[in-house]
């Protein structure tokens, strides 16, 4: 039998024992894995990332890799995310509580939860909803240094934007299609230079003709081999990825009536006319031209002053002065004053919310009272108004955000091998 002395002891280096063991198996857990610049990644955090990933592949049906594939894979994502969390924190990047608030509320709107809901979904998936919390935090703040870091590497040139509106792919997008005239000079299988010159010889003379006298789809019904000469080389209507790839690029080009060839392939030389153009929409907007005089406070002219001054302005163009003459005077607006105060033909969206709600309510030839904008106070006068298509200037605007955002997912990839390569990082298994 122990005595109780002994049984104490005895229970002491149990319980000691057993904290060793513990401990022991959390330094394990916890050991260092990797270091990416002077900072230490753990065992547990690679762990967590692992079980989260595996999650993610489960909820979507598919397999999951074997561990160790699976563990080089997301080592190496933990390494590239700790390497963008320190430019972030170099760069003085923070998301406030307020807006990590918001974020989360979004997403627990988007899949139709309260945020309570939402956080006992999160924590019956076995994640904490703080984890959550500062997950969702890191991410925003990834997306913030990306857009800082690669954001201004990205220019799109006007040229490329006009490139893209003349490719088939935009020109599907608005669904505008044509309707082509074809005419086909063909050249035999194999052909000799001789054959194949008097082939060119005869489309340019055909291209001539027409260009000069001739009814394009009549020279087609009496010279062209394609399969549409007996309909006048009509090819019908058809969107520009389903015109022949031979001559597509060419049609997008042209304007209605015009001519292109000849154009050289393996059956011979082509000649096409575009007919006519359908599809597509115009976007109509209500445009103001105006006129605007500026005052500003400043160090010797207070907010009080300022109003005042604005008001005296609007009296002397009531008894008989033009806002035109004092703006070219006074006004603050350097930009417009030169041209007493012209702001030419503004569309909607381009002045601030105050101006423009000012201007909006005036009639042409009218004067509005003094309107305060974050630029100071401001007098408007309409002088006419108008509609406008800005479908070319909204669509342009359309496909540099296209070209940037592709430009962007290209330029990230770069950004990435760039900032993992001029990193320190050290494997630790």
């Amino acid at each position: 039998m122990l005595n109780a002395n002994r049984l104490v002891a005895l229970l002491g280096l149990l319980l000691l024992l057993g904290s060793a063991q513990l401990l022991a198996e959390q330094r394990l857990l916890d050991r260092v894995v990797a270091v990416v610049g002077e900072e230490a990644l753990m065992e547990s955090e690679l762990q967590d990332r692992m079980q989260m990933v595996r999650s993610q592949i489960a909820d979507r049906g598919l397999q999951v890799p074997p561990d160790e594939v699976l563990r080089e894979q997301v080592m190496e994502r933990l390494v590239i995310d700790t390497i963008q969390l320190q430019l972030a924190e170099e760069n003085g990047l923070r998301i406030d509580e307020q807006t990590l608030s918001g974020t989360i509320d979004r997403i627990a709107r988007q899949n139709n939860m309260t945020r309570n809901q939402f956080r006992q979904a999160i924590e019956n998936d076995g994640m904490t909803f703080s984890a959550f919390r500062e997950q969702i935090r890191q991410e925003m703040l990834i997306s913030q240094v990306r857009q800082r870091q690669v954001g201004q590497r990205i220019q799109v040139s006007q040229q490329e934007i006009d490139n893209y509106l003349s490719s088939p792919e935009a020109l599907e997008e608005e669904g505008r299609e044509f309707r082509v005239g074809h005419i086909l000079i063909p050249v035999p299988d194999s052909p000799s230079p001789e054959e194949v010159a008097r082939a060119q010889e005869k489309a340019e003379e055909l291209l001539n003709k027409i260009r000069k006298e001739k009814n394009f789809q009549e020279v087609a019904v009496s010279a062209s081999a394609g399969d549409q000469a007996f309909s006048g080389g009509d090819l019908g209507w058809r969107t520009a990825l389903a015109l022949p790839s031979l001559f597509a690029d060419r049609v997008v080009t042209l304007k209605e009536g015009e001519i292109a060839g000849p154009i050289r392939s393996p059956s011979g030389f082509h000649l096409i006319q575009l007919l006519e153009t359908r599809g597509g929409s115009e976007q109509l907007v209500e445009q103001t031209r105006a006129r605007h005089l500026l005052l500003t406070p400043n160090a010797l002219r207070d907010e009080k002053a300022t109003q005042a001054l604005i008001l005296q302005m609007r009296q002397r163009i009531q008894e008989g002065e033009s806002l035109a003459t004092l703006a070219s005077e006074y006004s603050d607006d350097r930009a417009s004053r030169q041209s007493g105060g012209d702001l030419g033909w503004v569309s909607p969206g381009q002045m601030v919310p105050a101006f423009e709600k000012a201007m909006q309510e005036l009639e042409p030839g009218e004067i509005s009272q003094p309107v305060q904008s974050r630029f100071g106070w401001h007098l408007i006068e309409v002088e006419e108004r108008r509609q406008a298509d800005v479908t070319d200037s909204t669509r342009r605007q359309q496909v540099q955000q296209l070209l940037s955002e592709r430009r962007f997912e290209e330029e990230v990839q770069n950004w990435l091998r760039e900032i993992r390569d001029s990193t320190w990082v050290e494997i630790r298994g």
